[in-house]
């Protein structure tokens, strides 16, 4: 199986592999044309327009910003509001409007915040820092700190002179359009990229590339690899399992059946080599029995003719010396004719035995005609005492095809062995039922006697083997040839001191196999 595994491990590798190079080729060649897309010197050029623009306009607006903010603060309206306290002057705020969205606060000197306008209620303009307001009341020229306080904001100041001193200070913050903002960020930080990608040789940056898909492809490789082991050790178990399997019957285990659990096909085969097994082992059982069966009968054959031919002269030579004999010697007389009857007792003996022998190595054709099997069974039951024997007889039992002759007998040596059983326990009964399955007729012959130890039940049907004291032990192998011979089958359970169960099946039109 090992091969088998490893075929699978490839091919799993192999798919998982193959797409590696077509994408590698894709990926590098993408990444070259977006390399040579993106970093040109038009895009290059393009950006760096963008942002000089950007700066252009911001520089402008930072411009107009602090000139705004000088020229109000040179204002004697200005001087105005820090002297009194008052606010800040109408005009002012219409100033602010040129700026789009704008704050204006007055500071005295110590960089508290006298009076305040705004254009807009936008949240950027919330006071700025006291420390930040401190820091411009301090200064005494115009300037501007980009983003104080908040983001996308220009905030300018100028300082607010009278008669050569420094009263106090404008601050003027101005909103940026978001629009703006972000364009000129963007812009930014995509130069910036550019540039810090633009270091790089284009060698490089492809290796980079490359080696980062390869670090995402090989542990899928990898994965591919682990799952393919697994998969083949699901798929290959079970087909080693029947490698085994047909090794063990190859060398005579019978009994040796494969524990398969799967649902699939693979499981479906092992339920076929079982069933396969339990098949062959039973035909491998029925060509050893008729084996047996043949070998028995040539010995019974050979043993009656040998046994046979010398009985009759034995017996003359006996009645002869008998006959001579003119009774002159009273005991003599008695003593010859005492061992003349012993021994024609013992002659019809071995005659009863060779026609036993003679028939068990014969076994005539049988002769197969219908009948109802109900009616044979109550028929030979007449014969028994009933009271031992109940029977439960399917009353619609369909009528057969069987050799009435060989089936009474069959019944008959079931009896016989019952009888004697139970004559042997002291006590027992005798049930026989009889019912149709599947087209199989199936007689059911218990007793309650004295059972069959479990070492001798599998040679209860073999020749010349009995649990008796008398008999040769033909009865039941005669019984087991006779169902053999209308196809069916006869089977023994029995428990010591319990009773024994024999099982019969017969099919309702048998093949004759004499």
């Amino acid at each position: 199986m090992k091969r088998v595994r490893t075929k699978l491990v490839l091919a799993l590798l192999l798919i998982a592999l193959l797409p590696v190079v077509p994408v590698y080729l894709l990926v590098k060649n993408l990444l070259r044309q977006g390399i040579g897309i993106g970093f040109n010197e038009q895009v290059e050029l393009a950006l760096e327009s963008a942002s000089g623009i950007s700066r252009e306009l911001y520089s402008r607006y930072r411009q107009e910003t602090v000139a705004l903010a000088v020229e109000l603060a040179g204002s004697s309206q200005t001087r105005t509001v820090l002297d009194r306290g008052s606010r800040v002057p109408s005009e002012f705020t219409a100033r602010l409007d040129t700026l789009g969205s704008a704050r204006l606060d007055l500071l005295d000197q110590s960089g508290r915040i006298v009076s305040s306008s705004t254009n807009t209620d936008d949240e950027v303009f919330q006071p700025l820092y006291q420390t930040e307001l401190s820091r411009l009341a301090d200064s005494q020229v115009e300037g501007f700190v980009e983003g104080a306080g908040s983001r996308g904001a220009i905030v300018a100041f100028a300082p607010v002179v009278e008669q050569g001193e420094r009263i106090g200070s404008l601050v003027l913050t101005r909103r940026l359009k978001d629009d703006f903002t972000r364009s000129r960020e963007s812009v930014v930080d995509v130069l910036q990229i550019f540039k810090t990608l633009d270091l790089y040789e284009e060698d490089h940056l492809t290796r980079s590339f490359l080696l980062s898909f390869f670090a995402v492809y090989l542990p899928i490789a990898a994965i591919s690899i682990v799952v393919g082991i697994y998969f083949s050790r699901r798929i290959t178990s079970p087909l080693l399992q029947l490698v085994q399997g047909t090794r063990q019957v190859a060398e005579g285990d019978w009994d040796y059946r494969v524990d398969l659990k799967t649902q699939d096909e693979i499981g479906a085969l092992g339920q076929s080599f079982n069933q396969m097994v339990a098949t062959l082992k039973e035909k491998q059982d029925q060509v050893v029995t008729l084996e047996k069966m043949a070998v028995w009968r040539e010995i019974a054959r050979v043993l009656a003719h040998e046994i046979k031919n010398p009985l009759t002269p034995i017996q003359l030579m006996v009645q002869q010396m008998k006959d001579k004999y003119d009774g002159a010697d009273p005991e003599y007389d008695k003593v010859l004719s005492e061992c003349t009857e012993i021994i024609t007792d013992e002659i019809e003996s071995l005659r009863n035995l060779v026609r036993e022998f003679s028939e068990f190595a014969r076994m005539p054709r049988l002769n197969i005609t219908a009948g109802n099997l109900n009616a044979l069974i109550e028929d030979v039951r007449k014969v028994y005492p009933s009271d031992i024997i109940g029977l439960e007889l399917q009353p619609d039992l369909p009528d057969s095809e069987f050799d009435h002759e060989k089936m009474r007998r069959v019944l008959i040596n079931l009896m016989e062995n019952s009888m004697d059983s139970i004559r042997d326990k002291g006590s027992g009964d005798i049930r026989i039922t009889t019912r149709l399955e599947s087209g199989t007729i199936v007689l059911d012959y218990r007793d309650t006697g004295g059972g069959i130890p479990d070492e001798l039940q599998d040679k209860i049907f073999e020749p010349y083997f009995s649990t008796k004291k008398s008999g040769m032990g033909l009865g039941m192998a005669i019984v087991k040839r006779i169902i053999a011979e209308h196809g069916g089958a006869i089977s023994l359970s029995s428990r010591l001191d319990e009773g024994a169960e024999f099982l019969v099946r017969l099919p309702l039109n048998p093949i004759d196999a004499a």
